[in-house]
Parts: structure tokens; C-alpha cells; sequence
């Protein structure tokens, strides 16, 4: 369901940087070359430049920036060999930042092999390189640069995955956050309308929390929140996503299903709270509200309707569940499960 928004938004941030720096940076010596005589080679120059120029403005239109990156790594690959086949000793010295901007725009093995392709074309190349000392000193420096950004795009990769999902999620619970919640309920309102698949969204609230605090202090309703936070995730599902709101709030997106499946959830998830968290001798309670996604509605008309359900079931007298009023029209022609009438 998910669709690595943020891997996406990291990506496209490099495509447009680094195509940037290609424009500003080769445009200038393709000028030069048709200067100086040199018309091949800044034909090339600006074949690389209008290829890169292009592929950002079309990343940019179609969000599509897998496909952009590894076709801008593999033409600036190609480039700067034929720029060093072409420009001779001069030219090779392109290969040292093509060789690190592959490792910034391509997953490590993609940029490893177009490396590697890279340095064994050039290092054939007589014409460029005529010693074998020189062969050699090419292979090791631009070897040893491969290593650096190898390590340098395992590192930053590594260190990013570990921040996002420190900013994503709540530091008590586990749970992810509010900020992380508006993403994942977009992705699940699209997942949502292409496959014609239900999906809904519980919202629920601990009961009397403040009271907890100020008889029990805050440790032991942080230890409340905990033993929420793991009961929930007992009894749910690998694809069902458990958020913190904020306080003693929580919210729970279940794809896939409808609000009768909404409802049993729902009321196992507060008995079960009812039944086995505890603040001493004191009884833990929860009211939740749910809602189904109406299809063409927006994620927060969608969590609108929850939270409203929610402050029902806390004005109906708590501990309790409440379905959404859009909800239940939406679901008229389900078959409600024995008893829910009455619950609700």
C-alpha cells in the first residue's frame, strides 16, 4: 500500500539538483567546444545536457523518478567515455564525478556495474591512457572513488531510513505519528479507488485520562499508553497501520475492510482494553469512533467523520463504540453483525 513517498520525494530532490549542476555545469564547455572548433564533442555536450534537462522536467511532471535517475546515471555514463574517447586526457577527467553521481541517483549495485563499465572502457582506451602505468593509476584512483561513494551512499541511506523513522514515529508507543498519518492516509485513499476495495479508519480515545495522571502520575499513564500501544498491535494485522495523535488519542487505518469488519474490530479492541489494561486497581476504558473512506472525499473529511464519532461515543457515556452516520448509509445493504444494532 505504501509507495515509499519519501524515498520518492528524496529522489526527485537529487534528479533536480543534479540536473541542475549538469546544465550549468556542461553548457558552458559545450559553448566553448563549438568555439574552438570542436563540434563533435559539443554536439555531445549538448546531447547530455537537453537528455538530463528533459528527464528532470519529465520526473518532475510524472512523479516517476526511478526510471529518470538511472536513465540520467547511464547517459552521463556513456557520455563521459565517448567525451574521453573523444577529448582525450582532458576528457577522463569527467569520469571522477560521473562515477559519484551514480552512486547519489541509482541503487549501489546499478551505479557498481555502470562504474564498472565506466572505468574498464576508458582504461582501454590507448589513445587516452598510453602506458600501463597510466592504465593503472586510472583503475586504482577511480576504483578507489567508486569505494568512497559505495560506502558514503550506504552510509547517508542507512542514516536517512534511521531519521525518517524516528520523525515518523512516536517515541513512547512505537506508534507512528500524526505527521506520518496524513501520508499514509492519502496512499490509502488511492489504494482505496483503484482496486474498488474498502478501507477505514478507527479513532479512539482513553477514557478519564487525566484522572489517571493526577491519581497515579504521568509514569504510570505513560505505562497505560504502552500497554495500549501492545494490545493493539496483538490484535491487528501486518498491513494495518496504528498511529499515536497526540496525548492519550489514538487511530488505526484498516484497508480492506468494511464497516461491519470495522465494527467487530472495534469492539474487540475495546473489550479487550476493558479487560486487560490496568492502572493499578483502576479499570481502563476507551471510546471509538469509526468511519469508512467515501470514495472522492478528502483525508481530512474522512478523519473529520471518525473524530466526530469518537466525541459521540464520549458524550454517549464512553466505553463505547460509534459508527460514523456517513458510514452506516454507505453500508445500508451490509449485513450487520447480531447485536451491533443495539450496541450502537
Amino acid at each position: 500500500m505504501r509507495g515509499n513517498l519519501k524515498d520518492a520525494d528524496f529522489k526527485m530532490a537529487l534528479i533536480v539538483a543534479f540536473g541542475a549542476f549538469v546544465v550549468i555545469g556542461v553548457t558552458p564547455f559545450a559553448i566553448y567546444r563549438f568555439a574552438a572548433g570542436q563540434r563533435l564533442i559539443g554536439i555531445l555536450d549538448l546531447a547530455i545536457v537537453t537528455t538530463i534537462g528533459f528527464g528532470v522536467l519529465r520526473a518532475w511532471r510524472t512523479g516517476r523518478s526511478e526510471r529518470t535517475a538511472l536513465l540520467m546515471a547511464a547517459m552521463c555514463s556513456i557520455g563521459c567515455v565517448l567525451v574521453a574517447y573523444l577529448g582525450g586526457l582532458a576528457g577522463v577527467l569527467w569520469v571522477y564525478p560521473v562515477l559519484l553521481a551514480n552512486f547519489l541517483l541509482v541503487p549501489r549495485l546499478h551505479a557498481a556495474v555502470l562504474s564498472a563499465l565506466v572505468i574498464g572502457s576508458v582504461a582501454m582506451l590507448d589513445s587516452v591512457l598510453a602506458t600501463l602505468l597510466h592504465k593503472a593509476m586510472f583503475s586504482v584512483t577511480t576504483v578507489e572513488v567508486s569505494l568512497f561513494a559505495y560506502v558514503f551512499a550506504w552510509r547517508s541511506e542507512s542514516q536517512r531510513t534511521q531519521l525518517e523513522a524516528v520523525a515518523a514515529h512516536d517515541p513512547l508507543t512505537g506508534a507512528s505519528n500524526r505527521r506520518n498519518m496524513a501520508a499514509e492516509l492519502k496512499a490509502a485513499m488511492a489504494d482505496s479507488e483503484r482496486e474498488r476495495a474498502p478501507v477505514g479508519l478507527l479513532v479512539f480515545d482513553l477514557d478519564h485520562f487525566k484522572a489517571i495522571n493526577d491519581s497515579f502520575g504521568h509514569e504510570a499513564g505513560d505505562r497505560v499508553l504502552v500497554q495500549v500501544a501492545e494490545l493493539v498491535r496483538r490484535h491487528t494485522r501486518k498491513q494495518d497501520r496504528f498511529f499515536r495523535l497526540g496525548g492519550e488519542e489514538f487511530g488505526l487505518l484498516v484497508p480492506g475492510a468494511d464497516t461491519t469488519v470495522l465494527r467487530r474490530i472495534a469492539e474487540t479492541l475495546r473489550s479487550r482494553v476493558e479487560s486487560e489494561v490496568r492502572c493499578g486497581e483502576r479499570v481502563v476504558t476507551m471510546s471509538v469512533g469509526l468511519a469508512s473512506y467515501c470514495p472522492g472525499e478528502s483525508a481530512g473529511s474522512w478523519q473529520r467523520r471518525a473524530d466526530l464519532a469518537m466525541y459521540q461515543a464520549k458524550r454517549e457515556g464512553r466505553n463505547r463504540v460509534v459508527v460514523d452516520a456517513g458510514s452506516k448509509h454507505a453500508a445500508a445493504r451490509e449485513t450487520k453483525a447480531p447485536g451491533d444494532a443495539a450496541k450502537s
